[in-house]
C-alpha cells in the first residue's frame, strides 16, 4: 500500500488542505498540538471509520465550521497495483455518516458501514492491526522499556498478532467445555431418575401396551357380535311397527273423511241458526230505524230556529252595548259636574271669606261691589250644575232599568241557547244512530245473503254419528298399538346405542393404546437420536482436544521463532545505528532485552537512556518489518511518531540514514517530530502550522 494524496475538509483543525505524499523519508514537523498526528489519524478514520478515531464523532468536525459544512476526507492510494479513491464524510446537525470507494475509476462501495467492511476485507486486517503495522510511537518505546518481562512479552505477541492464536485456543477450550457439558447432559437424557436405560424401559412399555391392545381387540369382537344380534332384532321390530303404522294411518284417513262430513254437518247447523238470528235482528233494526226517522223529522225546522235565536241574541247584545256606553258617558259627565260644583263652591267660599275690601285673586283689584256679583254668579252656576246632575242621575236610573231588562232577556236567550244546543246534539246522535243502524242492516243483509249461499252450496249431508264414534275408537286402538311398538323399538335402539357407545369407547381405547405405542416408539427414536448425537459429540470432543493440542504446539512454535527473528532484525538495525559499536541485541526467554558489548550480553539497564531508547526503537521497527514481511509487503509505508527521544544529533542522523536504507521494505517513511533540525536530514519536509484563527495548514518543502 502506497499513499498518493489526501484532502482534509473541516477535519479537526484542518479547514481545507491537500497534499501529495512523496516517496522516501519525509519529516512531518510542527509544534505540539498543530495536527501532525491528526494528518495520519485522518488516514485511519477514512479507511475504518469512527472506531479508528481517538475521540468521539462529535469532536472530529472542526470547531467553528458552519452546521451545513461537511467534515470530509478524500484519500488516494495504490494497493495491489490498483488505484483506490476513498471518501468518508459526516454532515448535517446529526452528523450523518456516508462513504464511498472507487477502484481504477469504478465505484465499488457506497455507504459508511459497508466501506469499513470492504477496506477491512481488502487489507486483510482490522483497524488495530493497521495501527500496529504502520504506527510506531515514542510512548510504545517507553512502554517496552518500563514493562516487566511478562507484560513486555504479552505486548510483543499482541503487536505481532499472536494473541489471535490465543483467542482461537481460548475458543477451542470453550467449545471443548461446552461439548463436555453437552455430553454429560446427553448421557443423563439416556437414563431415568433411577439410572435405568430409557430405551430398554420404553421397549418393555411397548410389550405391555401390545398385550393390552390384544385384550382390547378381543372385547371389540365380542361387542360387534352382540351388536349384530341386536341389529337383527331391531329390523324385525321395525317391520312389525311399520305394519301397525299402516293400519293406524288407514283408520286415521277414514276418520279424517268422517271428520270432514261432521264438520260440514255442524257448519250447516250453524248456518241455519245464524240465518234465523240475523233475520230476527234485521226485523228489530227496521223497527228502531223507523223510530229514529220519526225523531229526526221533529228537528227539521231546527236550523231556522237557531238563525232566529242568533238574530235575537245579536240584537240584545248590540242594545246592551249602546246602553252601557251611554251609562259610562253619563257617569263621566256626572263626575265632571260634581268636580266643577266642588271647585265653584270652593271659589264662592273663598270670596265670601276675604270680604269686599280684598283684592281679586285673579286680577288683583279691590273687589268692592264685585264681591256680591261674583257670589251670585257662583251660586247660579252651582244651582244649574246641581240641576244638570239631578237630570243625569234620573236618566242614569232609567238606563239602569233598561239594562236590567236586557240582562234578563239575555239570560232567557242563554237558556234558549242551551235548549237549542241540546236539540242539535240529540239530532246528531239520532243521525249517528241512523247511519249506524243503516250500516249494520246493510252488513247483516249481506251476511244473510252470503250464509244462504253457503247453505245452498253445502247441500244435503249424510253423516252417521254412531259410525263416526266407532271409527274414532278404532283409531285410538291402532294408535295405542303403534305407540307400544315404537316404545319397544326405542328400547331396542337404546340398547343398540349403548352397545355402539361401548364399542366406540373400546375402539377409542384401542386407538389410544396405538397412539401410546407410537409415542413410545418415537421416544425410542428420540433416545436413539440422542445416542447418535452423544457418539458424534464424543468424536468431535476428541477432535477438539487434538486441535487444541495442535494449536498449543503451533503457538509454542511461533513464539519460539519470534524471539530469534526479532533479535536478528533488531541486531542488524542496532549495529547500523551505533556504527558497529554494538553488534547484537536479543530477547531472552523471559523477554528481557540484552545488548552484547564485545560479545558479552548485558541487560539494558547497564546502558545510557539514549542507547536504551535506540534499542527499543530497533525492536519496534523489527516488529513492523516482520508484520510487513508476513503480509507480503502489503504496507510499504511506516509512520514514526516522536521516536528520537533523548538521542543526540549524531544518533538522529544515523537513525535517518538507516531509515533511508529501508527503501526496499518501506517506500514511504514519515517521521513526526517537533524537532525543527530534522528537516536538514530528510528528503522531504511537511511543515504543519496553525494560524491565529486556530486553523492548521500543510506545506511541503
Amino acid at each position: 500500500m502506497i499513499l498518493k494524496s489526501i484532502r482534509l475538509k473541516n477535519f479537526r483543525k484542518f479547514k481545507d488542505s491537500f497534499i501529495e505524499f512523496p516517496d522516501g523519508v519525509t519529516g512531518v514537523i510542527g509544534l505540539n498540538g498543530v495536527g501532525k498526528s491528526t494528518l495520519f489519524e485522518a488516514i485511519a478514520w477514512t479507511l475504518y471509520g469512527p472506531v479508528a478515531a481517538r475521540t468521539s464523532t462529535e469532536q472530529i468536525k472542526r470547531e467553528g465550521a458552519a452546521p451545513s459544512d461537511p467534515c470530509r476526507v478524500e484519500l488516494d492510494f495504490i494497493f495491489d497495483d490498483d488505484a483506490y479513491h476513498v471518501v468518508r464524510e459526516i454532515s448535517g446537525k446529526n452528523l450523518s455518516a456516508s462513504g464511498s470507494a472507487t477502484v481504477n475509476g469504478k465505484q465499488v462501495v457506497n455507504g459508511a458501514e459497508v466501506l469499513s467492511k470492504f477496506i477491512q476485507k481488502k487489507l486483510g486486517m482490522d483497524w488495530k492491526s493497521f495501527y500496529t503495522s504502520i504506527f510506531a510511537k515514542q510512548k510504545e518505546l517507553n512502554t517496552l522499556s518500563s514493562m516487566n518481562p511478562s507484560e513486555r512479552r504479552q505486548l510483543i505477541l499482541r503487536m505481532l498478532g499472536i494473541n489471535a492464536i490465543d483467542e482461537i485456543i481460548s475458543q477451542i477450550r470453550s467449545d471443548l467445555k461446552e461439548k463436555k457439558n453437552l455430553i454429560e447432559t446427553l448421557s443423563g437424557m439416556l437414563v431415568d431418575e433411577q439410572g435405568n436405560n430409557r430405551i430398554l424401559r420404553f421397549q418393555q412399555e411397548i410389550e405391555r401396551q401390545q398385550q393390552r391392545l390384544k385384550e382390547r381387540s378381543f372385547r371389540i369382537e365380542e361387542q360387534q357380535r352382540h351388536h349384530q344380534k341386536i341389529q337383527q332384532e331391531l329390523l324385525k321390530i321395525k317391520k312389525d311397527s311399520e305394519t301397525k303404522k299402516i293400519s293406524y294411518e288407514k283408520n286415521l284417513q277414514t276418520a279424517a273423511l268422517l271428520e270432514e262430513k261432521k264438520s260440514k254437518s255442524e257448519k250447516k247447523q250453524r248456518l241455519e241458526h245464524d240465518i234465523k238470528t240475523i233475520e230476527t235482528t234485521l226485523q228489530e233494526r227496521k223497527t228502531a230505524l223507523k223510530k229514529l226517522q220519526e225523531n229526526l223529522l221533529q228537528t227539521r225546522n231546527l236550523e231556522k230556529e237557531i238563525q232566529e235565536f242568533e238574530k235575537q241574541q245579536e240584537k240584545n247584545t248590540d242594545s246592551l252595548q249602546v246602553l252601557l256606553r251611554k251609562k259610562e258617558q253619563n257617569l263621566t259627565i256626572t263626575t265632571r259636574l260634581q268636580d266643577e260644583i266642588t271647585q265653584l263652591s270652593a271659589k264662592k267660599h273663598s270670596i265670601e271669606k276675604i270680604g269686599p275690601k280684598a283684592k281679586c285673586p285673579t286680577c288683583e283689584r279691590v273687589l268692592g261691589d264685585q264681591q256680591n256679583k261674583l257670589i251670585k254668579t257662583y251660586t247660579e252656576d252651582i244651582a244649574k250644575k246641581h240641576q244638570e246632575t239631578q237630570r243625569l242621575m234620573e236618566e242614569q236610573k232609567k238606563l239602569q232599568d233598561e239594562s236590567d231588562r236586557f240582562s234578563r232577556e239575555r239570560q232567557a236567550l242563554q237558556k234558549k241557547n242551551m235548549f237549542l244546543r241540546n236539540r242539535v246534539v240529540e239530532r246528531e246522535k239520532t243521525q249517528s244512530s241512523l247511519r249506524h243502524t243503516t250500516g249494520e242492516m246493510e252488513r247483516e243483509t249481506n251476511q244473510l245473503e252470503q250464509k244462504k249461499k253457503d247453505l245452498k252450496l253445502l247441500g244435503d249431508i249424510d253423516f252417521d254419528e254412531k259410525y263416526y264414534q266407532q271409527i274414532r275408537s278404532q283409531v285410538n286402538d291402532c294408535y295405542r298399538l303403534y305407540q307400544q311398538s315404537l316404545t319397544t323399538l326405542d328400547g331396542i335402539k337404546e340398547k343398540q346405542q349403548e352397545i355402539t357407545i361401548a364399542l366406540k369407547e373400546q375402539e377409542g381405547e384401542k386407538k389410544l393404546i396405538d397412539q401410546q405405542i407410537k409415542t413410545t416408539e418415537r421416544n425410542i427414536e428420540e433416545q436413539q437420536q440422542v445416542q447418535k448425537k452423544l457418539e458424534k459429540e464424543r468424536t468431535e470432543t476428541q477432535h477438539c482436544s487434538m486441535l487444541s493440542e495442535v494449536m498449543e504446539s503451533f503457538r509454542t512454535y511461533l513464539i519460539s521463532q519470534i524471539r530469534p527473528m526479532l533479535s536478528a532484525h533488531a541486531s542488524e538495525l542496532f549495529n547500523e545505528l551505533t556504527d558497529g559499536k554494538y553488534s547484537q541485541i536479543e530477547l531472552d526467554e523471559n523477554y528481557d532485552l540484552l545488548v552484547y558489548d564485545h560479545g558479552v550480553a548485558y541487560t539494558i539497564e547497564r546502558f545510557s537512556g539514549g542507547e536504551e531508547d535506540l534499542a527499543n526503537l530497533c525492536i519496534r521497527l523489527a516488529i513492523s518489518e516482520i508484520i510487513t514481511e508476513r503480509a507480503g509487503s502489503v504496507f510499504q509505508f511506516v509512520i514514526l511518531d516522536e521516536i528520537f527521544g533523548s538521542q543526540d544529533q549524531i544518533r538522529k542522523q544515523n537513525i535517518i540514514k538507516t531509515l533511508n536504507g529501508f527503501s526496499s521494505k518501506f517506500k514511504q517513511i514519515f517521521l513526526i517530530t517537533h524537532v525543527d533540525d530534522i528537516k536538514h536530514f530528510t528528503e522531504h519536509t511537511m511543515m504543519i502550522s496553525e494560524d491565529d484563527a486556530g486553523i492548521s495548514w500543510i506545506k511541503i518543502e
